[in-house]
């Protein structure tokens, strides 16, 4: 448990036994939630440790970046490898562009059928609405309501919304092809599969922490914005080994630099260009941590525990407990004080 160390961590017992408590002692019974109560109260826990992300990170971005991938987000980096959550270009556009020609497409046959043209899109058209509309309304039902959050954000959570997206888009090639002859469409599926599956192995280097070269970095940042560290790797003309050995559990820590920027009160490294100049707002570098355990990490107060709400009985023992407490002790004073006048005598 990494979590278990920070402060204010939360530790839920399952069962306790204690061999010096007689049988006959009393017992707090609690009642047992239904399953809507366990839903509603699950919910809740959730909402309320959601809002209270708000401190900024580093790696966060807004949901009006994530149909179009203006950046990711660093997980792990070490010597000449690094980790960086970016999504296959050619499926994340085509399938956002699918969306918005759906919609332009609706716009276009609202107006059409105003002025009494009822278009069938190749007989298409009820189709059309049932598939790639089902998925397209799906899509900005699992979208827009990031816009409504104040918390932190990251491009992950889109990726819900990214598979409906991705069924629309094989949903309209499908409709769209069907009168075209087999070979065309067999042309178009291999080129498509083809520019994926090419794509996939250039930034592979990235999503498993493969070896790569600086160049080969280089040229797939389509993006300015795609802010992944390629002075980590090698140049192609160096003679070094492309990948040397991983050091075992020794994670690499930048050092301070005079002037680096302060994220989160923790100095990090600036980032050079290839001149050695230092680059301005520069994003900070790989850090070897998990984002979701740095999530976990909410300094939050402990949930407060309504007893009327548990219909438990611990009030009432605790009260009798109390005093069974407060009857003992007179007497233990009354019994000494005894003992006290026989000594004189």
């Amino acid at each position: 448990m990494k979590s278990a160390k920070f402060p204010k961590t939360l530790w839920r017992i399952e069962s306790n036994v204690n061999e010096k408590i007689p049988k006959s002692a009393p017992l707090a019974e609690y009642r047992r939630p239904s399953l809507i109560e366990k839903v509603l109260e699950a919910t809740a826990v959730m909402w309320r440790v959601n809002n209270g992300l708000t401190k900024s990170h580093p790696y966060e971005s807004r949901p009006h970046t994530w149909p179009w991938m203006r950046r990711g987000m660093a997980f792990w980096g070490a010597d000449n490898r690094s980790i960086y959550l970016l999504g296959t270009p050619i499926i994340w556009w085509l399938s956002f562009g699918t969306v918005v020609i759906f919609a332009g497409v609706q716009v276009v046959l609202f107006f059409r059928d105003r002025r009494g043209f009822h278009d069938r899109l190749l007989g298409a058209r009820e189709r059309y609405m049932e598939s790639v509309g089902f998925l397209s309304i799906g899509w900005v039902l699992h979208w827009i309501p990031f816009f409504l959050m104040g918390r932190q954000l990251f491009l992950h959570h889109y990726l819900p919304a990214l598979w409906l997206a991705i069924l629309a888009l094989v949903g309209s090639i499908d409709l769209f092809t069907r009168r075209l002859s087999r070979k065309v469409r067999q042309v178009i599926m291999f080129a498509l599969l083809l520019a994926t599956v090419r794509m996939y192995f250039q930034y592979s280097h990235i999503a498993y922490g493969s070896p790569w070269t600086r160049e080969g970095c280089e040229r797939s940042k389509w993006l300015k914005s795609w802010d992944y560290d390629c002075y980590r790797f090698p140049e192609m003309s160096a003679k070094t080994p492309v990948a040397p050995a991983l050091k075992p559990n020794v994670p690499e820590i930048p050092m301070p630099t005079m002037g680096a920027p302060d994220i989160g009160g923790q100095p990090v490294a600036i980032m050079r260009n290839k001149n050695g100049e230092v680059v301005a707002n520069a994003p900070p570098p790989a850090q070897n941590f998990d984002p979701l355990e740095h999530e976990n990490k909410l300094n939050e107060p402990a949930p407060e525990i309504h007893q009327d709400h548990l219909n438990s009985n611990s009030a009432k023992l605790d009260l009798e407990m109390k005093k069974k407490a407060t009857t003992v002790e007179p007497a233990n004073n009354a019994a000494g004080s005894d003992e006290h006048v026989a000594g004189e005598h």
